[in-house]
């Protein structure tokens, strides 16, 4: 069986909520509408923004964090509790709140609040992920994106990939095997990903396919490295060195959008398992926000521009405090204290 590290021995709490960040400063651009462009787009020869990676970072992570959590589970039940319990409760606070807030600035002319059915499209169809709907009705009109919290998007396709790694719980005993049967999925959605773009495209499924086959590969890249021992691959310094002078060429020669899929996620997990100081500080005193961070920054951004029209600097530094702010307690009072019901939920099955 693969051991999950110890979160106290490694920077993935700090590199989660470093993409959660990467998120916000694009966003600061995109949603202030005020023209300026994120500073990683000049930087890189117009091919990555801040969101770009911090997104496909999440990914990754998740891919070699959950895939660890699901070698180790006694059953598919435990599993399933775990990650329900890692991104439903949460999930659900933040759309009550952003519903709350958006019903005492609902216009009046307009259908009753409670008889809007956009309401409810929003609240459930981001709930239970399917057909995530970011609009209501008269809810910041006049602003570059109506949209209340246009970062759920990704929630269903992360939740995808918790279900779609469960075909290798049944050979998780066979690491063989495993490596090989990961391997040939990755080279799969690669090949989706970079020679039938367009079919993704254009198909619809239970959910749209482009999203999937750019997602995809990030998060099973991250799972594939998990099958390793990582702290002994020969030479990895080396091997880190080189793919990261790859993905700098990469921006130069305009094929990053290509070479990045095969560099990024080496590069996060090589981060991500040093240690550092201020990891084991993050990880004894604020533990993980990323995920609320996540869940709260574009809302409070949009409700940040709707009030104040603020500037993008002051608008960055703002939704940054409140986010992170937001993000700490949603961590503390409900994903913390969700997480605490996994035994009982299993004792329950018993």
């Amino acid at each position: 069986m693969v051991q999950l590290p110890t979160r106290q021995a490694n920077n993935f709490d700090l590199l989660r909520i470093l993409f959660a960040w990467f998120v916000i400063v694009s966003h600061s651009y995109v949603l202030n509408g005020d023209g300026a462009t994120d500073p990683l787009f000049v930087v890189t020869n117009n091919t990555f923004l801040f969101s770009f990676i911090g997104v496909k970072g999440f990914f990754i992570i998740s891919g070699y964090l959950i895939f660890k959590s699901m070698m180790v589970s006694t059953s598919i039940f435990e599993y399933l509790v775990k990650r329900v319990l890692r991104i439903f409760p949460a999930l659900a606070v933040v759309l009550l709140i952003t519903l709350i807030t958006v019903y005492f600035m609902y216009p009046s002319n307009l259908v009753p609040f409670f008889s809007n059915k956009e309401v409810y499209a929003y609240f459930l169809g981001n709930l239970i992920l399917f057909k995530p709907h970011f609009f209501i009705q008269g809810i910041f009109l006049g602003l570059p994106s109506a949209a209340i919290n246009g970062s759920l998007w990704t929630i269903e396709y992360e939740f995808f990939f918790y279900l779609f790694i469960l075909f290798f719980f049944f050979i998780r005993s066979q690491k063989k095997q495993l490596i090989i049967a990961l391997s040939v999925v990755v080279v799969l959605f690669l090949v989706v990903r970079l020679f039938f773009y367009d079919w993704t495209v254009q198909t619809h499924f239970f959910i749209p396919l482009e999203p999937l086959f750019d997602l995809g590969p990030y998060f099973l890249m991250g799972s594939l490295l998990s099958c390793f021992d990582f702290d002994n691959i020969p030479a990895k310094n080396t091997i880190a060195a080189v793919l990261l002078m790859a993905l700098a060429a990469s921006v130069y020669f305009k094929v990053g959008h290509t070479v990045v899929y095969f560099t990024l996620p080496f590069l996060v997990i090589y981060v991500g398992k040093q240690t550092s100081k201020v990891a084991t500080w993050v990880h004894a005193s604020i533990g993980d926000p990323s995920y609320g961070i996540y869940l709260y920054a574009f809302p409070l951004q949009q409700l940040l521009i709707y009030w104040y029209r603020p500037s993008t600097l002051i608008l960055f530094i703002a939704s940054t405090i409140g986010a992170f702010i937001f993000g700490y307690l949603s961590w503390i009072f409900i994903e913390k204290k969700a997480l605490a019901l996994k035994q009982y939920f299993l004792e329950r099955r018993q």
